[in-house]
């Protein structure tokens, strides 16, 4: 990426959330999270204070050298600094109570509360900022998908009779990496299960061997550009019975119908209880939230769950992935990542 580009970006990022700090009485936020700090920094290290007026990053002095010409810049948006415990506080310590953190452990809180001797308050501005997808984000978004639908063609090819799910997995994976995925999928790697394993929402690879005549539920995602991407299929090996395809139809229908009904305005709740009941009316109960926002974290806002009071913005990305779970029987899921536009709802894992 041009530096140029980057620094625009960055800038906009830095503008989004000091308006954010302003709507919530603030002046200045706290960043250690590293997706946060990739998010308005370029790089995901260090320490930094954003204020409505200047935004400061502490660096070890190894990567302020390792990436001079990001850091050394004049147009680089931050200002940077080698990195001292007491001279963050020290700064800390000069704003006259206006300061939020963010969601951080109790520890790491607590550490913040005792050296500053007052209590600020949480806030997730950053992260509700990260909702909105730049079309530089999209751009990194799509590529991310694109390594992950040819993952999943990967995946159908070694699944098969005889070979272990372990087995099966380990090529995947490997396949993911060589298409240029920064890590392995969700970082632990893919979720692979067959049988009655599918029954299991986060089923890992095992040993035994994918048997013909049954179901395999693959769910996996790639990260480019340190942007993931995140998506599940059930298939075949084989034939199964007819109420297993019934299943896999009404399922893979139902999150295409889902996808359909989203746009701009409509309630996040409202989504999830479309699925839910649905999924009820077969008899049947919903497990998990119908989807979750996906960027510089595979789990991130919006939650597509009940108790969200979010909307469909413009520029959201997030998945769809109703799923149905019959204990020691079978499970079926389908999940896509989807990208809210205007006037369309554009599907990435195509």
């Amino acid at each position: 990426m041009k530096l140029n580009l980057l620094f625009s970006e960055l800038e906009s990022r830095l503008a989004r959330v000091r308006e954010g700090l302003s709507r919530d009485g603030l002046t200045h936020i706290l960043v250690s999270n590293k997706s946060n700090l990739f998010y308005l920094t370029g790089l995901g290290s260090g320490v930094a204070v954003v204020g409505l007026d200047e935004a400061v990053l502490w660096l070890k002095d190894l990567y302020i050298k390792q990436h001079s010409s990001l850091y050394e810049d004049d147009k680089y948006p931050l200002i940077v600094r080698p990195y001292d415990r007491k001279a963050v506080f020290d700064y800390l310590k000069q704003i006259n109570r206006g300061l939020g953190v963010e969601d951080i452990s109790v520890s790491s809180y607590n550490r913040v509360v005792e050296n500053l001797g007052y209590k600020p308050p949480t806030t997730e501005v950053i992260e509700s900022e990260r909702m909105i997808k730049s079309d530089y984000e999209i751009g990194l978004l799509e590529k991310s998908a694109s390594i992950a639908v040819k993952g999943m063609d990967k995946a159908r090819e070694v699944a098969v009779h005889g070979c272990s799910e372990a087995e099966a997995a380990a090529e995947v994976e490997a396949e993911l990496r060589r298409l240029g995925s920064e890590c392995p999928p969700f970082k632990q790697g893919i979720l692979l299960a067959s049988g009655s394993a599918t029954a299991d929402i986060h089923a890992n690879p095992q040993l035994k061997k994918i048997k013909n005549n049954s179901l395999v539920l693959v769910d996996l995602g790639a990260r480019y550009g340190n942007y993931y991407s995140d998506m599940t299929r059930t298939f075949t090996v084989g034939s199964v019975g007819g109420e297993i395809r019934q299943m896999m139809e009404f399922v893979s229908n139902l999150e295409l119908e889902t996808i359909d009904l989203l746009h701009v305005g409509l309630s996040v709740g409202e989504i999830h209880e479309h699925v839910e009941e649905k999924i009820q009316h077969k008899g049947l109960r919903f497990y998990h939230s119908t989807g979750h926002g996906v960027g510089l974290d595979v789990h991130e806002k919006p939650s597509i769950s009940a108790d969200s009071d979010l909307v469909v913005r413009e520029g959201m990305v997030f998945t769809i992935e109703p799923g149905i779970y019959l204990a020691n029987k079978y499970g079926v899921r389908f999940e896509d990542m989807v990208h809210v536009r205007k006037n369309k709802i554009r599907v990435l894992t195509k």
